[in-house]
């Protein structure tokens, strides 16, 4: 198994341009939120910010607007709820799922996406329940989609009941039948390429079991796709600084007080892509 580690980061890994603009970093949109569940957009925004992109957009409901905008001014907003009525060539990369539960205008966004837009996807949590509840939707993801799933998620996805001792095989048989980008969450994590090649994280912690941690993992990895890196090494490379940045948490605070900000706030210690 090939492992995500540093000297693998050192050979992959693009400078930022010293006379970019915040057009040249990508801008990111992220579709998450609803009633209740309002913070795991902001968590999945702030850290696609975080994360070195230079324009981060935040579909989330009107009762977000307030708290987005006292925590995080930096990130634009819309409130729209039908995704066909919004222009999405804009958006370099799209992050879908987050809190944002199931309801039917929820599943057309997603089938819309699906067939419209032919960016960078990752999909999470909610979204990836939807797509395992329909083969008419899972049927459609490509190699340019990234699926996040935790096991739970990854059951549901693959129709089977996980197996911990035959999770990487499991994994693989997925990505052959279904081509896409494949991060399956756990100590390791795991990432199954499109390509079928499998990788082990070598970064990351128990302080990071915590609810919030998979919203910070999918903005980090969108705003990695808006900067150029292709879907194949985002996530693997998202998957690495995600991990770092529990890592490096814990040296200031015990695994069992980490919270998800905690990740957010440690990004900036994180200078692999200056």
């Amino acid at each position: 198994m090939n492992r995500i580690d540093l000297p693998w980061i050192n050979q992959i890994k693009h400078n930022r341009q010293p006379d970019g603009h915040k057009k040249s970093f990508g801008h990111v949109l992220i579709i998450a939120g609803s009633p209740g569940k309002v913070g795991a957009a902001l968590l999945c925004a702030r850290a696609a910010l975080h994360a070195g992109c230079g324009m981060v957009t935040a579909m989330i409901p009107e009762e977000g607007v307030g708290p987005l905008l006292a925590n995080s001014p930096e990130i634009m907003y819309r409130t729209e709820a039908d995704l066909s009525t919004i222009n999405l060539e804009p958006y370099d990369a799209i992050a879908f799922g987050p809190g944002l539960g199931f309801t039917i205008q929820v599943r057309r966004n997603l089938e819309f996406l699906l067939q419209h837009y032919q960016g960078p996807i990752v999909f999470d949590a909610d979204a990836l329940t939807l797509l395992g509840s329909y083969e008419s939707l899972i049927s459609q993801v490509k190699p340019h989609h990234i699926l996040t799933p935790h096991p739970g998620e990854f059951a549901r996805l693959g129709g089977l009941e996980f197996d911990a001792s035959q999770r990487e095989k499991q994994a693989v048989d997925f990505v052959s039948t279904y081509s896409c980008q494949l991060l399956l969450k756990g100590a390791p994590t795991i990432v199954v390429t499109s390509s079928g090649a499998l990788f082990t994280n070598t970064t990351g912690n128990d302080g990071m079991a915590t609810a919030g941690s998979g919203d910070v993992l999918t903005g980090i990895i969108a705003a990695l796709c808006a900067q150029e890196y292709t879907p194949d090494v985002a996530v693997r490379l998202g998957a690495y600084i995600h991990g770092l940045s529990g890592d490096l948490a814990i040296q200031k605070k015990s695994k069992a007080s980490l919270v998800a900000s905690d990740l957010i706030d440690h990004l900036g210690e994180i200078r692999l892509l200056d």
